[in-house]
């Protein structure tokens, strides 16, 4: 395949395969695509993001090839369903690769200057390209993007930017630069406005920018100080609420499951009735049926 630029599947050069985009989505500092590939077995790669990007193998095996990044050859390392490639911005990955036919992935690219305002520009910097990597962490927050792609809704950029936030920190750990430790949470006041804050915007939350600056802090401190005072991420935070408030509605009101839906921020009842299912091991229809049992 042939890449270029912070990523436009449209612009991929024409040759014998088929390109499909089956969703994508712009978050502002985080965009996402799916993207399927079909006629594939030897292609050849020139990707130079004006972002940081990532590419998640979703189905495919890349078996053999020849990688370079930024004009130096690093060792090829096959790559499988699972594998993550990471290129911060302005690098350049080029080489080929022999593999399957058929080959689908993620692609996620992430503004620099937010990472560097909630991180911290120095963690950044030593950040160095990667391909064909395996790691736990990142691979969960990259199928939380994908299973957020088939069902957005308005809490979908707060996630994105989470999501962004910890594949960062877990990059830095895993670059050996590390990051400072948080002396303290936020303060019960401090932790009770954003609470506040959250609750009287659940269908559509507020981002990472507007709870920092509810308490006056940066992003970068807002964001591990909330986690350590919650123990969640603010993206999990927001969604355990919603699950809150829709039990509370489900016990006390006869309104419909669509509704309830709605009025905690999901994008649709469908939606509303996985996540359901997945916290508490049944759908809304059948807790309130035994609940009033």
């Amino acid at each position: 395949m042939t890449e270029t630029l912070g990523f436009q599947p449209d612009e991929v050069r024409r040759s014998n395969h088929k390109t499909v985009v089956h969703q994508h989505m712009d978050w502002g500092v985080v965009r996402a695509h799916v993207v399927k590939r079909t006629g594939l077995l030897r292609q050849e790669t020139r990707f130079a993001p004006e972002q940081h990007a990532l590419l998640f193998n979703l189905q495919g095996d890349a078996r053999s090839g020849d990688d370079y990044v930024d004009g130096r050859r690093v060792a090829f390392t096959p790559r499988r369903p699972g594998s993550v490639v990471f290129l911060p911005a302005h690098s350049e990955w080029t080489g080929w690769d022999e593999g399957d036919a058929r080959g689908c992935y993620l692609f996620v690219s992430i503004d620099p200057t937010f990472i560097e305002q909630t991180l911290g520009a120095d963690h950044v910097r030593g950040l160095h390209p990667a391909i064909g990597f395996r790691d736990g962490m990142i691979e969960a927050c990259l199928h939380t993007i994908v299973a957020e792609l088939k069902n957005p809704d308005p809490a979908s950029i707060i996630m994105a930017e989470s999501q962004a936030v910890q594949m960062f920190i877990q990059l830095a750990r895993l670059n050996g630069s590390g990051l400072e430790p948080l002396k303290g949470g936020l303060s019960p006041f401090d932790l009770n406005r954003v609470v506040a804050l959250i609750n009287a915007r659940l269908v559509n939350p507020p981002n990472l920018n507007e709870l920092a600056a509810e308490v006056g802090v940066s992003r970068r401190h807002f964001f591990r100080a909330f986690k350590q005072s919650t123990g969640m991420s603010p993206f999990a935070f927001v969604a355990d609420l919603r699950l809150k408030r829709a039990v509370d509605l489900l016990r006390g009101t006869d309104r419909s499951a669509t509704d309830i839906a709605l009025d905690c921020g999901f994008g649709s009842s469908s939606h509303f009735a996985v996540a359901f299912k997945r916290a508490f091991g049944t759908a809304p229809s059948e807790f309130r049926r035994r609940w009033r049992i």
